[in-house]
């Protein structure tokens, strides 16, 4: 029997709504077993000889909207029968990760936690010891994480779109080339800044003495604990609830949004955004690990959730839900541009004076330290696409984002910063896009726009477009030719 497109659309939506129950669950700390293989069988339909083609059958034929919409879905449901054939070695070392701990000095904890620790740990003995730990409890899931990238290889290829690299970059709608010119353009174009901003860093807060900069130490500035009862994520969030009801975008706390800020042993360190049901169930988590980071890491997903919960109901599906990340993202970079701002931080936590100045460039500083790090790890899984062989590409990617960022990376931990599809391209895009929404933001309100219901309401017309175009298409609506970097260089410049 053919398959009809409406028929694959629909079992589309409830696999993705699915998934994100699944996802939410296992990363919020809820469950403690992955079962996305499991997942994928009740949903194989979607995987069946055929089903590409039907979409592909309409897509020929379609025009406009419509054509938009099928082109998101095929990309979307290819994507997913990559997914599915990756599951059960997803299952089994998200299993491995769960379960395995690491000791320092008759300590164990569990691996996932580690992150934690660090962030928390003053003496840098102690954040370096448990980032090597990491690292050789790593190392024992190695051949398991090259088998999952090969075996991703071949299910690529086997979708019939090209080779690798090819198939991977028509499925993500980027051109990689151009991404590649602006992660270089980026990198070159903040490398004087930042080294500035690093020697001055790494000189009031790190001690030369005890050896070159680790990213263990990143994590821990990151974390800036001398600040904690400043950042308390509690009190942070109540902020910032009633900072988003001053501009009119605070409803959706309250009716489509389910904001999880609690501690579990199990939680992912990782902060995200679960797509359940748009507009109506969207869940915004955090780990807190105490201090900034937390801060930073809510308004980044609050970012998201408005993005998600703000798309017009006229949207279809696939305008909501799917489409070019890197939108998502650009918001999430806008809220998250607050922690550099003065006026918000301010009034959000009390800090005050010359402390409140300092705070600023150390925030300046790590704001830089993130788009020079999502530069190189662009750079890197172009390179790690193209390699022939894979198992050999760990140097490469401890080479380039230790001389991006000044802080030494681990070779061994080449494949678990790895995702999958080029995500770091659209972080990348979602940098570029943030800077013109800014940029837009301050002349169109003033500096303080975060609180102006004017500004609030300019934000709503744009975050109910939705992923209806892609961060390319939506750059000229905001007075700027094409998706460049010149925007974010010259924002960069204004980071204090």
């Amino acid at each position: 029997m053919p398959f009809r497109v409406a028929e694959i659309r629909d079992r589309a939506q409830r696999l993705q709504s699915a998934l994100a129950r699944a996802w939410y669950r296992l990363r919020s700390g809820l469950d403690e077993r992955s079962s996305l293989a499991s997942l994928y069988r009740q949903h194989r339909l979607l995987f069946s000889p055929g089903v590409l083609q039907a979409i592909q059958r309409d897509l020929s034929e379609a025009q406009g909207d419509e054509r938009r919409r099928l082109k998101a879905l095929f990309n979307w449901v290819a994507g997913q029968q990559i997914e599915a054939e990756l599951a059960p070695l997803d299952d089994e070392l998200r299993s491995w990760e769960t379960e395995a701990t690491v000791t320092l000095a008759e300590r164990e904890i569990p691996l996932r936690r580690v992150p934690d620790w660090i962030v928390r740990a003053e003496d840098r003995g102690e954040r370096l010891g448990w980032e090597a730990a990491r690292h050789r409890r790593i190392e024992e899931a190695a051949a398991l994480r090259l088998d999952v990238v090969h075996r991703g290889r071949e299910a690529v290829v086997q979708l019939g779109l090209g080779g690798f690299t090819e198939a991977r970059e028509r499925l993500a709608g980027l051109d990689l080339q151009r991404v590649e010119r602006d992660a270089a353009a980026i990198l070159e174009g903040t490398e004087a800044r930042y080294r500035r901003m690093f020697a001055a860093e790494a000189e009031a807060r790190l001690d030369p003495r005890e050896g070159p900069p680790s990213r263990a130490d990143a994590r821990w500035l990151m974390g800036m604990r001398w600040l904690g009862r400043y950042f308390e994520i509690e009190p942070f969030a109540a902020h910032l609830r009633r900072a988003m009801e001053g501009m009119g975008l605070g409803r959706v706390f309250d009716r489509s949004v389910r904001v999880d800020i609690d501690r579990r042993s199990l939680k992912d360190e990782r902060s995200f955004t679960a797509v359940i049901d748009v507009p109506g169930d969207v869940r915004l988590v955090v780990c807190p690990l105490g201090g900034w980071i937390d801060a930073r890491r809510l308004l980044h997903e609050t970012g998201h959730a408005l993005h998600y919960t703000h798309a017009s109901a006229a949207l279809s599906w696939e305008e909501r839900v799917l489409g070019d990340d890197s939108i998502g993202e650009s918001f999430g970079l806008v809220f998250d541009s607050l922690t550099l701002d003065r006026g918000w931080v301010e009034s959000a936590t009390g800090l005050e004076g010359a402390a409140l100045e300092d705070y600023r460039q150390l925030a300046a500083f790590l704001r830089l330290y993130r788009l020079r790090r999502d530069a190189a790890r662009l750079l890197w899984e172009v390179e790690l696409a193209r390699a022939a062989r894979p198992g050999e590409q760990a140097g490469r990617y401890a080479e380039l984002l230790s001389e991006a960022t000044g802080f030494a990376h681990h070779p061994g931990t080449f494949l678990t910063d790895h995702r999958r599809g080029f995500q770091a391209a659209r972080r990348l895009r979602g940098w570029m896009l943030s800077s013109i929404i800014i940029d837009r933001l301050n002349k169109r309100f003033g500096a303080e726009w975060h609180r102006s219901v004017a500004a609030g309401k300019f934000l709503l017309e744009v975050l109910s477009t939705g992923r209806r175009e892609d961060a390319a298409q939506l750059a000229p609506q905001f007075g700027v030719e094409g998706l460049t970097p010149e925007t974010l260089l010259e924002r960069v410049e204004r980071w204090q």
